[in-house]
C-alpha cells in the first residue's frame, strides 16, 4: 500500500495525520507529503509571520522525523490564504496518484473554516476520486456548524513521539503560537486512544476505506 497525504501549508499533515504516516513508513510502506502553499505568514493582528524558506525548511526535518518522501509539483505555490481549486494542479495530483499507485489519500476536512484548506480538500478528493481508501483530517479545532464525523481511528501509541518530534521542527510556528498549540492535539489523541482503548490515536472522517487495501 502506497500513501499519500495532502495538505495546505507545511505543518499541516503533520498535525492532522503525523502518527499515522510514521507508522505506515516504519512499516515499509511508501509515504509521500504533498503541500500545496509556499506557507509565507505574515498576519500583522496576531503577530505571526513566517517565510516561505522557513516553512520549508521546518517541513524538511519534519518529514524526516516521520519518514515520510515530500513531494514537489509544479503550481504548489500559492500564497496563504489565496490557494483555490485549480483544474491543472488537481490533474498534477491525480497523475501522481496514478503513477504511484498510491492506494490510501489523506484530505483535509472539506468543511475546515481555513479557505485553503477547503480548496486543498476539494482539489484532493476530485484527485482521488479512483482511489479505493480516501480518509479526511482535522489540523485545527476551529468550530463550524458541520460536525467532524471522526469514525475511524488509529492506534498511534508506537509513534505518537514521532509525531511529537516532527511538530517541534516547527520553531516558528511555536513561537507564533505557543507549545500550547501542539500540546492541544496530544490532548486529543489521548482522549481518542482511550475511546479505543489505547494510548492514543488519531482520529479521520472516512470518505470510503477498502478493508484490504492494495
Amino acid at each position: 500500500m502506497n500513501v499519500l497525504a495532502v495538505g495546505a501549508h507545511h505543518d499541516d499533515i503533520e498535525l492532522g495525520c503525523g502518527g499515522t504516516l510514521a507508522r505506515f513508513a516504519r512499516e515499509g510502506r511508501r509515504t509521500f507529503g504533498l503541500t500545496l502553499t509556499n506557507s509565507e505568514t505574515h498576519y500583522d493582528l496576531r503577530g505571526i509571520h513566517r517565510t516561505r524558506a522557513q516553512a520549508q525548511s521546518e517541513s524538511k526535518r519534519a518529514a524526516e522525523a516521520l519518514g515520510v518522501t515530500l513531494v514537489e509539483l509544479a503550481g504548489c505555490d500559492a500564497d496563504n490564504g489565496k490557494l483555490a481549486y485549480d483544474v491543472e494542479l488537481m490533474r498534477r495530483i491525480e497523475t501522481f496518484i496514478a503513477e504511484q499507485r498510491i492506494s490510501l489519500v489523506f484530505s483535509h476536512w472539506t468543511h475546515d473554516l481555513n479557505t485553503d484548506h477547503a480548496a486543498a480538500a476539494q482539489m484532493t478528493i476530485v484527485a482521488a476520486r479512483h482511489v479505493p481508501s480516501l480518509l479526511m483530517y482535522r489540523s485545527n479545532w476551529y468550530q463550524v456548524t458541520q460536525p467532524f464525523n471522526g469514525t475511524f481511528f488509529v492506534d498511534i501509541s508506537d509513534t505518537v513521539d514521532d509525531k511529537r518530534r516532527s511538530l517541534e521542527c516547527y520553531q516558528v510556528e511555536i513561537a507564533n503560537r505557543s507549545s500550547e498549540w501542539i500540546d492541544s492535539f496530544f490532548d486529543q489523541h489521548r482522549t481518542a486512544g482511550f475511546a479505543i482503548g489505547r494510548k492514543y490515536a488519531e482520529v479521520f472522517e472516512p470518505v470510503r476505506y477498502e478493508l484490504l487495501s492494495r
